[in-house]
């Protein structure tokens, strides 16, 4: 990777933070839950129909599949990573 790419990655990273800070704001300034995660999967989008394309955008420039591939590998799937870590807490079923 070049240095101008790896600039330019950075700069989507900062921007992609960027955008995750202002929901999480405009979750707490509605009155949110900290507590609670901000976004679709709990239907609590905070940000605009143009935020959230960017955001999506973003992320599909920043994490190729050879990246998510590599962190799969690396980490196991999210199936493995629960099941280690009922295991260490000691849950039952």
């Amino acid at each position: 990777m070049t240095e101008t790419n790896k600039i330019l990655k950075q700069e989507k990273i900062s921007r992609l933070i960027e955008l995750g800070n202002l929901a999480k704001q405009r979750h707490l300034d509605s009155g949110g839950d900290p507590h609670v995660a901000v976004g679709s999967l709990n239907q609590n989008e905070t940000l605009t129909d143009k935020e959230r394309t960017e955001y999506l955008d973003l992320t599909r420039q920043i994490f190729d599949d050879t990246e998510i591939e590599d962190f799969i590998r690396k980490t196991g799937t999210w199936q493995e990573r629960f099941k280690r870590f009922k295991a260490e807490m000691k849950v039952e079923k």
